[in-house]
């Protein structure tokens, strides 16, 4: 993800703020004094989201990003949220004193495919929650066209030159784990799985730069790119999301096509 430009990744994340949203209606049961963990929070329109919810009493969103969550606090904020910077794959930033067994619910949306140990981040989570306390989670797996779509750019053969230095840091969930609606990483880490569904949603954009900026939300390379050459790169991703079945349509009927496992757990 580039973390380097939050206004432009809020202009543009809209997708992920509609799926955050429908897992929170679809998935979640707010009760009074629900304390809230978002873990991965981005620029924090999902926390607002939260904020508002009937019986919320508090939410704490954190990110890896100094810029996300400085946007997040100037455009995002409410008497009921904090924001800090935190990393998942670190225990260290995570494991606080004040966060151990503070939380009824915990978020975590197109997160954890940036992380390579899922297990010690699961863990984590899971030693954040109240006992019985719920987490729900977007996750993008190794099927997702999308996440083919980034690594295929990152090795493109047209750009390599600009992205020897770019290392991809994606670990895609592996769509093996999710068996007869479960994972047993989330059993492993203590979680019972109370639901996991792989829902197809789909996307449609009045315009290819609108398509192409929602696409790109989430790619760092373009910080490796030249700016005169970023109309190039992304008429490339769209060559390459069209392969990938990611999207369809011309002349102002565009659209994004994914398949996506939403899923809920209990901590044991």
């Amino acid at each position: 993800m580039d973390t380097s430009k939050p206004e432009r990744y809020s202009q543009n994340s809209y997708i992920q703020y509609i799926l955050g949203v429908e897992a929170l209606q679809q998935y979640m049961q707010w009760e009074e004094g629900d304390t809230v963990l978002d873990a991965g929070c981005g620029t924090g329109e999902i926390c607002k989201f939260i904020s508002q919810q009937p019986g919320v009493a508090s939410v704490l969103g954190f990110d890896v990003s100094h810029d996300f969550v400085s946007y997040a606090s100037q455009h995002n904020s409410a008497q009921n949220i904090l924001y800090h910077v935190a990393d998942v794959s670190y225990l260290s930033t995570i494991i606080k004193p004040e966060w151990r067994g503070a939380f009824s619910k915990v978020v975590s949306f197109s997160v954890l495919h940036w992380v390579r140990d899922k297990v010690t981040a699961l863990k984590a989570l899971h030693s954040c929650l109240k006992p019985g306390g719920e987490i729900v989670m977007i996750i993008g797996t190794d099927k997702s066209k999308t996440l083919q779509t980034y690594l295929k750019m990152a090795a493109h053969p047209r750009w390599e030159t600009y992205l020897k230095d770019f290392v991809p840091n994606l670990f895609p969930w592996p769509s093996g784990d999710l068996v007869n609606h479960s994972s047993r990483l989330l059993e492993e880490c203590g979680f019972e799985v109370l639901s996991c569904h792989v829902k197809e949603h789909r996307h449609l954009f009045e315009s290819k730069e609108k398509l192409r900026d929602a696409l790109c939300a989430i790619y760092p390379h373009l910080h490796y790119i030249p700016q005169d050459k970023h109309g190039e790169f992304k008429h490339d991703v769209e060559n390459i999301a069209r392969e990938a079945h990611l999207i369809s349509g011309r002349d102002g009927h565009f659209k994004i096509t994914e398949k996506t496992p939403f899923v809920r757990a209990r901590k044991l």
